[in-house]
């Protein structure tokens, strides 16, 4: 049977899946509590959640569900026709920075310095690549679990393109290499369907779920989808692609093509383009 998938910026599809799970776990004494209350901020719903209930009981809980399902992840950048036909056929590639130098010299070269800074191009790759300057990204595939927080809350992939190249850019020609890296390609989103099991691990790249829970944290993933549903229970109003949520997933392996479920074009305004 297929496993159901679930995204995150559609509350009102998961909503009723996610609180039949939980709601046995809940006295009528603490609904009534959660579903009256005025929260301030989201966290505080969960808080009072953890408060009125057993807290392990209740994470162990998530945990299984969103182990049961598939969960939407998404990736920004910009591409060009052939790299979208790329993307269909072999999936999402983690990083690898040498062959980011096409799309480098591509959208670049057409700078009237391009020949006196080309001469650095295969340094700077190498820098900012396996030598991990900006932070480590080589052999990494990104994906993040709301849509609207991607596209009106982080946008500068689809602005611009992957942050290595904006790193690499930058670095070469300034702000002339920003402008140039928009130019090249149209903004895309790739929208991913993953395996619950998996994504869950994904969205731990460092600290795993069990030394999460020791340090008195909630899980990635639990969290978020925990404090929405249960905000929404006193705020029924609410929608979660409302909170445009940063919850990224890093994946060292290639994201497989049949796991892509569209690659959607998307458009960013000048005044809503966040650098």
């Amino acid at each position: 049977m297929a496993l159901e998938i679930i995204d995150f910026d559609n509350i009102d599809e998961w909503s009723t899946s996610l609180e039949a799970v939980l709601r046995p776990l809940i006295t009528d004494f603490a609904w009534k509590n959660l579903t009256n209350a005025n929260f301030q901020f989201i966290e505080d719903a969960r808080d009072l959640l953890f408060e009125l209930t057993n807290r392990d009981e209740i994470i162990d809980t998530v945990l299984h569900w969103l182990r049961s399902k598939k969960l939407v992840g998404y990736h920004g950048t910009r591409l060009i026709e052939s790299e979208i036909d790329s993307i269909r056929l072999n999936g999402l590639l983690p990083l690898n920075a040498v062959t980011r130098r096409d799309r480098l010299v591509r959208a670049l070269s057409s700078h009237p310095n391009w020949h006196e800074v080309s001469k650095r191009l295969d340094d700077v790759i190498q820098s900012h690549g396996q030598g991990n300057r900006e932070g480590k990204r080589e052999g990494q595939a990104h994906l993040t679990l709301s849509m609207t927080g991607l596209v009106q809350g982080f946008n500068h992939y689809l602005v611009y393109g992957s942050e290595f190249d904006q790193n690499v850019a930058q670095e070469l020609l300034g702000q002339d290499g920003m402008k140039l890296l928009l130019l090249d390609g149209v903004s895309k989103v790739i929208k991913v369907a993953i395996p619950g099991e998996i994504a869950v691990k994904a969205a731990h790249p460092f600290f795993s779920v069990e030394s999460l829970r020791a340090k008195g944290d909630t899980p990635n993933l639990v969290k978020e989808f925990l404090e929405t549903w249960s905000f929404k229970l006193s705020n029924p109003n609410l929608q979660s692609r409302q909170l445009r949520v940063d919850c990224g997933m890093i994946f060292w392996k290639t994201i497989p093509a049949d796991w892509i479920v569209d690659i959607l074009a998307v458009e960013i305004p000048p005044n809503q383009r966040v650098l």
